[in-house]
């Protein structure tokens, strides 16, 4: 009866050898004859020969993502640093349409002033024109002594100097 048992064993055995490797057979799965299914078969090694090549695959493409991050990020520096050469340009053309906005400011504060002392001695030249004119009519008609026609044209010499000196 031994006898049967063992070769009944022995069979099963050689049932389990002889089957065909099978790559979608998990040697993890079916207990101890399904462990032993697997490493007879070969299931296991085929298993492992996968694993090892998922292992490689999985190593080579994160190398290659590795390669690309580092090739990302020194563009990402590269336009990090073109983007701040940028933004210092800018600064620089900012200030300098700030100084141009100061110089108009300027100027126009200036033409302003300008514009009121023309306006001023505009006034007082037609003044003066006007106390000419009279002083002249007053000299034709014979209304002035001389030193009222003196101390006349000497306050119209003033305020011609006057003018002069806006």
């Amino acid at each position: 009866m031994k006898s049967f048992i063992l070769s009944g064993v022995g069979l099963a055995l050689l049932a389990l050898a002889g089957c065909a490797a099978d790559p979608s057979n998990d040697p993890r799965s079916g207990g101890f004859f399904g462990g032993a299914r697997g490493l007879a078969s070969g299931d296991y090694d085929l298993r492992q020969q996968q694993l090892r090549e998922e292992r490689d695959d999985s190593l080579s493409e994160l190398r290659s993502l590795r390669r690309e991050g580092a090739a990302l990020e020194t563009e990402r520096a590269m336009r990090a640093d073109e983007v701040a050469a940028q933004r210092r340009q800018l600064a620089a053309l900012q200030s300098r349409n700030q100084e141009m906005a100061r110089r108009i400011e300027q100027l126009r504060r200036s033409k302003a002033a300008t514009e009121q002392r023309t306006a001023e001695m505009r006034r007082k030249q037609q003044r003066l024109t006007r106390d000419i004119r009279q002083f002249e009519a007053e000299l034709d008609r014979g209304q002035l002594s001389a030193p009222q026609a003196d101390a006349k044209r000497l306050s119209l010499e003033r305020q011609y100097d006057a003018i002069e000196k806006l």
